[in-house]
């Protein structure tokens, strides 16, 4: 997966004006950034996906286990 970075716009560019921060990636970033039209403030990290929780148990309701009943000889 390509970085992203936060920029801001030195010139008009794109049709945003002067001052504008956009998001890039990397390549296009450090290609503008080289012909002053842009400067990069910072990488953006990428937001951590919270883990999945277990569904919680209803209060008073709790689970039995359960045996298998033997065979009758």
């Amino acid at each position: 997966m390509a970085k992203v970075y936060r920029v801001k716009t030195k010139a008009v560019f794109n049709g945003e004006p002067v001052g504008t921060t956009l998001e890039m990636d990397e390549t296009l970033a450090s290609k503008y950034e080289a012909l002053k039209y842009l400067e990069i403030i910072e990488e953006v990290k990428p937001k951590r996906k919270p883990a999945q929780k277990k569904p919680a148990q209803a209060k008073g309701k709790q689970v039995e286990a359960t045996t298998e009943a033997k065979p009758k000889e």
